[in-house]
């Protein structure tokens, strides 16, 4: 009898803890997507596509504003068409599409470890109408010297989940740019987003930290 009402209790148990653990993101979140929101307020949505992330940070924005990228496990930018404006505007204004060389193959996050390697970026200035941008073909290129560093793990609680995660900062400069780009990465998920941005020599600085994180429904 005292078997049987332990059994029972323990169904009972775990029928009630189903919903909550189905909330939380595990690797397989990614085939459907992980949705998250940062403290700009803008909702986010990540996948796997192929061998990358394409990883959308203004999912349905109602405005101009786009940020859509394809990236190596969410740190190492490959490609990314940016619109950061509110306004649509007829022709030139800031954003455009770019894609980005590794000098080498980036590394797996490792805590406590550094890379140091060089960035070549090319991208072209995009004429921007209410449809969409359409991207200028004459494309500019520059490379920078970055340094990725690698931190120590902690555990954090996201939307009621623990997860383990690396904050990734890289530093990018060239005789311009003094860019300092920072990321959580989470490596039971094999995925980072962007936290913040700190440029040094413009007016792009934000903090960026998240909010949210869950499957998409």
């Amino acid at each position: 009898m005292m078997r049987a009402l332990i059994a029972l209790l323990l169904t009972a148990t775990l029928a009630l803890a189903a919903p909550a653990l189905a909330d939380c993101v595990t690797k397989a979140s990614l085939a459907n997507g992980v949705t998250f929101t940062r403290e700009d307020g803008r909702a986010g949505l990540i996948r796997t596509e192929g061998k990358r992330f394409a990883i959308d940070y203004a999912v349905n924005s109602g405005t101009a504003w786009q940020d859509k990228r394809q990236s190596w496990l969410g740190i190492y930018d490959a490609e990314w068409v940016s619109v950061p404006t509110d306004t649509y505007q007829a022709e030139g204004g800031p954003g455009g599409t770019y894609s980005y060389r590794f000098a080498s193959q980036p590394p797996m996050p490792a805590p406590g470890t550094t890379w140091d390697t060089t960035v070549t970026e090319r991208g072209a200035q995009a004429v921007r109408f209410k449809l969409g941008p359409v991207a200028i073909s004459q494309r500019d290129r520059t490379s920078y010297a970055v340094n990725y560093r690698f931190m120590a793990e902690a555990a954090v609680k996201i939307s009621g989940c623990t997860y383990r995660a690396m904050p990734v900062e890289a530093v990018f400069k060239n005789q311009t740019t003094d860019l300092t780009r920072r990321w959580i990465y989470f490596p039971d998920l094999g995925f980072g987003l962007e936290t913040q941005v700190v440029d040094r020599k413009g007016s792009a600085s934000r903090n960026l930290g998240l909010t949210s994180l869950t499957p998409k429904g």
